[in-house]
């Protein structure tokens, strides 16, 4: 299914109108297009694209960026890290998405698939126009693209789109902004660089993306701060469980019994604990309003002790219900 949905990266061209310097950092504000409010909690998902070689150049790989917008609608990409020698960026790709919406590609307009030729680097107005019952999932998953943390958040569009592929159309889903099960979360959302760095006083730099331990899914996600050049003890990651209420203290449970020297605390969320196997530092908590598991590992040279492990997972909580806020179900 998810190939027949799905196509290549968006890009922008360097020589677009407005691109700016590709290495960033680029920065804007998304809102709604009919009411103009600000729009909190969409996906911010950047790209680079890398080459090497000068008379028959070739692929260098690509790197990614993963944010969210802030409580106002705003958006801030890093200026990306320093590359290999000898290797350059040739394009770069911005996505917004949020459930509710249409997307906003950088490159191309959704309605037309028209060349986008008002994006810009730097105070980047986006216009997210909501979604209407008569469009496309199936088109709009081949507009959106792929990647990791993209494919977490659209999965809730595939039955309609395979419905759509096999000549039905699905009935009775409101999608609109704060109807339905709500938006999806990806761990990528919950914590950045800066947010590691500002409190472990960390000078280096990170290579960041999914764990490969486990795809992420519709309920599952992960995310790696591996280290440049250090080992594993420098490294941070989180893994994040959206279930069912029950399902979620369950998943809770068997992580309190699972891993080694495990200290129940109770001081984030619902439930909480703190654990320590050898180098690593690991920090588990659960959100019960919301059906969130969420477990950050943290080296010993990253995290020094205990108390930046916790806070570091303070700020993912802090996070959370910034992204999912409370409703009448009691979530807080």
């Amino acid at each position: 299914m998810d190939s027949a949905v799905r196509t290549a990266p968006f890009r922008v061209r360097p020589d677009a109108p407005d691109a700016g310097q590709l290495a960033g950092p680029f920065n804007g504000r998304v809102v709604d297009a009919t009411t103009h409010a600000p729009v909190a909690g969409a996906l911010v998902y950047g790209a680079w694209t890398l080459e090497r070689g000068t008379g028959l150049p070739e692929p260098a790989g690509a790197r990614e960026f993963v944010g969210s917008t802030d409580a106002g609608g705003g958006y801030r990409i890093p200026e990306l890290a320093a590359i290999p020698k000898g290797t350059r960026v040739t394009e770069f790709a911005l996505l917004v998405y949020k459930r509710g919406y249409v997307a906003y590609r950088s490159d191309r307009r959704f309605n037309d698939l028209g060349i986008r030729m008002d994006f810009a680097q730097r105070d980047n107005q986006v216009l997210l126009d909501r979604w209407r019952t008569e469009l496309s999932h199936a088109r709009h998953l081949r507009f959106v693209g792929g990647g990791t943390a993209v494919a977490a958040l659209t999965q809730w569009e595939l039955s309609d789109a395979s419905a759509e592929l096999d000549g039905k159309r699905a009935s009775g889903s409101d999608v609109r902004p704060g109807r339905g099960d709500g938006q999806y979360v990806v761990a990528a959302q919950l914590l950045t660089e800066n947010d590691i760095k500002g409190r472990t006083k960390y000078d280096g730099a990170f290579e960041t993306g999914p764990l490969s331990d486990e795809p992420d899914t519709a309920t599952y996600s992960s995310q790696h701060f591996k280290a440049k050049g250090r080992p594993e003890t420098w490294d941070v990651a989180m893994r994040m469980w959206r279930l069912e209420p029950g399902k979620a203290q369950e998943r809770y449970d068997e992580l309190v019994t699972q891993l080694p020297g495990t200290v129940e605390k109770d001081d984030i969320g619902s439930r909480s604990f703190v654990a320590l196997e050898n180098d690593i530092r690991g920090v588990g908590f659960l959100d019960a309003p919301r059906g969130i598991v969420l477990l950050l590992t943290c080296g010993t040279n990253q995290c020094a002790n205990a108390e930046d492990a916790i806070a570091l997972a303070n700020m993912v909580y802090g996070r959370i219900k910034t992204l999912l806020p409370a409703t009448s179900g009691g979530a807080k």
